[in-house]
């Protein structure tokens, strides 16, 4: 893992940070603050594995297709692990995406 240095001693994960910017501009603003929500809610419990997938399967998906997963109207990509699905899911359940 590679991590920069800010602030002193403090260690940051610099896949992390480049992801967390990722999730909060994606371009429509809906999709910025579902996809930032996520992020946020989840960012202290992502393993290295899931950081990975989120960068390679989830942050490629188009706006109408990352809102589709998240509604449940389309599959989340199979690429993706048990643990991230899993989180993806709880996130869903928890805004009550769905049910949209």
């Amino acid at each position: 893992m590679e991590y920069i240095i800010i602030k002193g001693n403090i260690k940051v994960n610099k896949k992390l940070k480049q992801l967390k910017f990722r999730s909060w501009h994606r371009g429509m603003r809906e999709m910025d603050i579902l996809m930032g929500g996520f992020f946020e809610a989840f960012q202290k419990d992502f393993s290295d594995k899931e950081i990975d997938e989120i960068e390679q399967f989830i942050i490629p998906l188009s706006d109408n297709d990352l809102y589709n997963c998240f509604i449940n109207k389309i599959n989340w990509p199979n690429s993706i692990s048990e643990s991230l699905y899993n989180k993806l899911k709880i996130y869903s359940n928890k805004n009550g995406l769905n049910n949209s």
